[in-house]
């Protein structure tokens, strides 16, 4: 038998409820700890310590983990409290707080489906859980729990042994070994306390895709808010995800705010600086001198609208975030799907009126809620998933959006579709790259938005030159 595995601690989380599935819970963790060592294991009897605030220690272990395994019986359903309630209808209960924490983090969720029990319908669980029912699961049976539990050592190997293997790139780039930050070369970085606070995302509604359905504005919903941005609430709930925040903030705050000259956008630090690679075939092209590839024209929206041989997009004063955009609803070749490669390019700026706050940019793989998205402001570019919602990448660059720019949006799958590959180019140089490989995105449509965060003013973008190539 293998040992343990040297790692930090609480880096698998089993969620159970004891009422159903407690048994097998022990028996999973007995073999987990066998296997990686138990300090890697995290089930809530064994892991307390008396005299442990369970909160906390829970609110740790979900932020710290890099695996959740879910165990659901044939009653996880329908199980209630004292009152006859539904206990996954409360937004404190600890079971529904443990997935949905994981769930935002994307933490590898894998359901284990006890003793012939279904895989829940996501019109079955809250809107927070619905995602769950995406997720490939394991039977766990006891007459066959050596095989059930062989299948799923092998996912956790390969799991934990990618996580460590990101865990260290990521520290050799922010602080290689033996090297100090050259001050030369870059602005001074602030002091993390000096610094301010990284901008919340948006997660626009989208327009379906439907070329029957005209493209409305995008903006977004309650359910659509980022969990940290929603309405804060004095209860366990915020115990436990704000640790999770904890951990995003940390590693947002190790982000290296890079400076160029002359204007322009400067690579990653320790990219070589390059031009736009070559662009191909065009598939759509759009000057917005007619009105004859749809985009939305919403006339009970100040400033929104084809205007003057352009287009623009409006979207209103947002203090918690918000998004507006649209797409080429007419267009065949891009709507309701564009194919899965693709560069897409838009000359933008802000017009001077508008908050300073904003960004713009592009989109791709536009799909109900679902969109990469790719902008720019005055202090930053940024690559976004909207719907399982994830900064991927973001930088300080130096740019002046009420000027006009350049933007490229490059968007290709790669390692046979398991992955969606995402480039940003501003006037001709790469600001931003990176591979999604947690929930990567399926085929969608292409647009162009504008995101608020802390805005008091109307965001007003214009766009010309809309192109889409091969």
């Amino acid at each position: 038998m293998a040992g343990p595995i040297p790692a930090a601690s609480g880096r698998i989380f089993i969620s159970y409820r004891r009422e159903e599935t407690a048994y097998p819970a022990a028996w999973l963790f007995d073999r987990l700890a066998d296997r990686f060592g138990g300090g890697q294991v995290f089930k809530d009897v064994d892991s307390i310590q008396l005299g442990d605030d369970f909160v906390e220690v829970i609110t740790r272990a979900v932020g710290s983990c890099d695996v959740l395994l879910t165990l659901i019986g044939n009653e996880w359903l329908t199980i209630t409290d004292e009152h006859g309630r539904r206990r996954l209808d409360d937004p404190d209960d600890f079971v529904r707080l443990e997935i949905e924490a994981a769930l935002t983090r994307n933490v590898r969720v894998i359901p284990i489906l006890v003793e012939d029990a279904q895989m829940p319908r996501a019109d079955d669980l809250p809107d927070s859980l619905a995602k769950l029912v995406r997720r490939q699961a394991l039977e766990l049976s006891p007459a066959r729990f050596e095989f059930d539990t062989s299948r799923l050592l092998r996912v956790l190997d390969m799991t934990l042994a990618e996580v460590r293997t990101a865990q260290k790139d990521a520290a050799l780039e922010v602080a290689p070994a033996g090297k100090a930050p050259d001050p030369s070369t870059t602005e001074v970085q602030k002091a993390p306390e000096q610094r301010e606070p990284p901008r919340q995302s948006r997660t626009p509604s989208i327009p379906p895709a439907a070329p029957a359905t005209p493209a409305g504005a995008w903006q977004p919903s309650d359910q659509s808010k980022r969990p940290d941005k929603q309405r804060r609430r004095l209860s366990i709930r915020t115990r436990i995800l704000a640790g999770v925040g904890v951990g995003v903030v940390l590693i947002l705050l190790l982000i290296v705010v890079i400076v160029a000259n002359s204007g322009t956008t400067s690579p990653p630090t320790g990219a070589a600086i390059t031009t736009s690679p070559t662009t191909n075939k065009v598939i759509f092209r759009d000057d917005f001198s007619s009105r004859v590839s749809g985009w939305e024209d919403d006339g009970n929206k100040p400033g929104s609208g084809y205007t003057n041989g352009a287009y623009r997009i409006s979207s209103p004063p947002s203090a918690a975030g918000g998004a507006s955009g649209g797409g080429p609803t007419k267009a065949s070749r891009v709507y309701p799907s564009a194919p899965p490669n693709l560069r897409i390019e838009v000359e933008g700026r802000r017009l001077p009126t508008s908050d300073q706050s904003m960004d713009y940019g592009l989109l791709c793989r536009v799909n109900g809620d679902n969109a990469y998205a790719l902008t720019i402001s005055d202090d930053y570019a940024k690559i976004e998933r909207f719907g399982a919602y994830k900064t991927l990448k973001d930088a300080g660059i130096q740019v002046n959006p009420n000027s006009t720019n350049q933007l490229q949006a490059v968007c290709t799958s790669v390692e046979g579709q398991q992955a969606v590959h995402l480039e940003l180019w501003v006037n001709g140089q790469k600001a931003l790259e990176t591979t999604d490989r947690d929930s990567p995105l399926p085929t969608g449509t292409v647009g162009l938005v504008v995101g608020t965060y802390k805005t008091k003013h109307a965001s007003v973008a214009e766009f010309d030159n809309f192109v889409v190539r091969l």
